[in-house]
């Protein structure tokens, strides 16, 4: 009900989750932020954001907030797990099989003769994660890299857009490859994606 309000929240400086609680009132609004920014000017931030989207104040005691360090892992949003991915024989068709949250999703991507198999194979997953998931935003391959002394590194990097921000995020994941390309591919793309998928 208040998806609208959380996401707004969350493109606040500082913070990195948010969920709010609640029917038709806003009961608690409870806060993941980093700790670059004093927990009292987060809280107004809400309470303006609050009063601008809804036109209500919001008590400041509603609301809570806990601190993490930047560099650690915050799990918000969806959880994407890859099951399976394959490239049917002579053509380019790629078959995606996820686990979103707790929902298994089959997705089948056509691509081009042109393009790679692991650019499109990180295509077919941004697609489908967008398709399934909550993303507000864009998300470009801006370059796709096999590496290494033997080939054995693929490297992803992507560019995000929010929705509300001009400036797009560069991200970059990596994974090794194991005889297994469109699988490595799909990992590197997650990899790249994991603190940002609003997601």
């Amino acid at each position: 009900m208040f998806n609208k309000l959380e996401k707004k929240i969350i493109d606040l400086k500082g913070i990195i989750s948010c969920k709010i609680t609640g029917n038709n009132e806003i009961d608690e609004i409870h806060i993941v932020a980093n700790q670059n920014r004093n927990p009292k000017r987060i809280v107004r931030d809400i309470e303006t954001m609050v009063l601008v989207e809804t036109s209500k104040k919001i008590n400041h005691k509603k609301i809570s907030i806990a601190q993490v360090k930047q560099d650690d892992k915050v799990t918000t949003g969806n959880r994407i797990e890859i099951i399976s991915i394959h490239k049917e024989n002579n053509n380019s068709t790629y078959h995606f099989k996820l686990k979103i949250n707790d929902n298994i999703v089959e997705e089948t991507i056509n691509g081009s003769i042109e393009d790679v198999l692991p650019f499109e194979v990180v295509d077919g997953l941004i697609q489908s994660i967008q398709k399934y998931t909550n993303f507000d935003g864009k998300i470009i391959v801006e370059h796709v890299l096999i590496t290494g002394i033997n080939n054995e590194i693929i490297i992803v990097q992507l560019i995000v857009y929010n929705s509300n921000k001009y400036s797009g995020e560069k991200l970059l994941g990596s994974s090794y490859i194991n005889q297994n390309l469109p699988l490595a591919a799909g990992k590197a793309c997650l990899k790249a994606l994991n603190r940002r998928l609003d997601l």
